[in-house]
């Protein structure tokens, strides 16, 4: 495992973050930095590409979905290639808020294709948790894949928080054997801030629905970027401790980036309580991840 940047002290986190620790929501295990101020809140900006429609698919015990409306948009460059590498972008618990459009443009322009998908309304995470949007994932993945102008065997996931949390999991060879044959195995992630302490809790339960999926992390191109002042985390390099118990294979290819001083979702593009967008860094992990998904995802 590689990291990037230097974290502050715990100790120094803002007076904020101690007290919105506490707060939880559910299974879900996301606070209200993940929720939007109403008389802030500007219309949605999606992902630029044509509106599609997936069909969706079920997986036994964890949860079924009928149809996903999504976003696909093809790279904007004029280089004619036979098919182009994709990549899946998972939203947080706010639903589609503009980050994935951010980051969506940067990849097309890079000659990557995009698919932001909708998996609930913005606040309205599934009490079951993660395990019930499984499938809304598995059947953009096969969507993709399906797709003329597209590798299917040259597929990212990205995702924020409650998005970032489900591209960690599906980097588990337990959960994709739980998804089935069908369903592509991505080839490159990229986690944004995905709560790391809460999936570390989690793995290690009998009870949990991902339990054990730490024993069996695919040894793939992984990259992690969390700020050091984020209220949802837990410790001074909050990845460090759930990465450590990966296998070797999965840890060598794993790079962790923290920004210092960022905040749960840094790279916001409207105002949200107790979250301090910032320009600068949100454009650094932009190109962290365009510059990733480029290297491992392209010929």
């Amino acid at each position: 495992m590689k990291t990037f940047g230097t974290p502050a002290p715990y100790h120094q986190l803002l007076s904020w973050a101690s007290g919105l620790k506490s707060v939880r929501i559910g299974q879900v295990g996301l606070s209200v930095a993940e929720l939007v101020l109403p008389s802030l809140a500007p219309a949605w900006p999606e992902a630029p590409g044509e509106a599609v429609v997936i069909p969706g698919t079920t997986i036994p015990d964890w949860g079924q979905v009928g149809t996903v409306p999504g976003r696909f948009g093809r790279p904007t460059s004029s280089a004619v290639v036979p098919k182009v590498s994709a990549v899946l972008i998972l939203h947080g618990a706010n639903g589609v808020d503009g980050r994935g459009a951010f980051y969506a443009a940067a990849l097309q322009e890079a000659g990557i294709a995009t698919l932001e998908i909708t998996m609930f309304p913005p606040g309205r995470s599934p009490r079951a948790g993660l395990k019930a949007t499984m499938p809304h994932a598995a059947a953009a993945l096969t969507w993709l894949a399906a797709q003329p102008t597209v590798d299917g065997d040259r597929l990212g996931v990205m995702g924020f928080s409650y998005g970032g949390m489900m591209a960690v999991y599906l980097a588990s060879e337990l959960v994709q054997e739980r998804l089935g044959k069908e369903v592509p195995a991505p080839a490159a992630f990229a986690p944004l801030y995905p709560v790391c302490s809460e999936i570390a809790k989690r793995v290690v339960s009998p009870q949990h629905p991902f339990y054990n999926t730490y024993l069996r992390m695919r040894a793939v191109p992984m990259l992690i970027q969390v700020g050091t002042y984020d209220a949802l985390e837990e410790g001074e390099r909050p990845c460090d401790p759930l990465i450590s118990t990966w296998p070797t294979a999965a840890r060598e290819l794993t790079t962790v980036r923290y920004f210092e001083a960022a905040t749960h979702a840094f790279d916001a593009q409207t105002l949200m309580v107790n979250v301090r967008p910032n320009a600068k860094d949100a454009a650094a992990a932009r190109e962290a991840v365009v510059s990733f998904f480029v290297k491992y995802l392209t010929p």
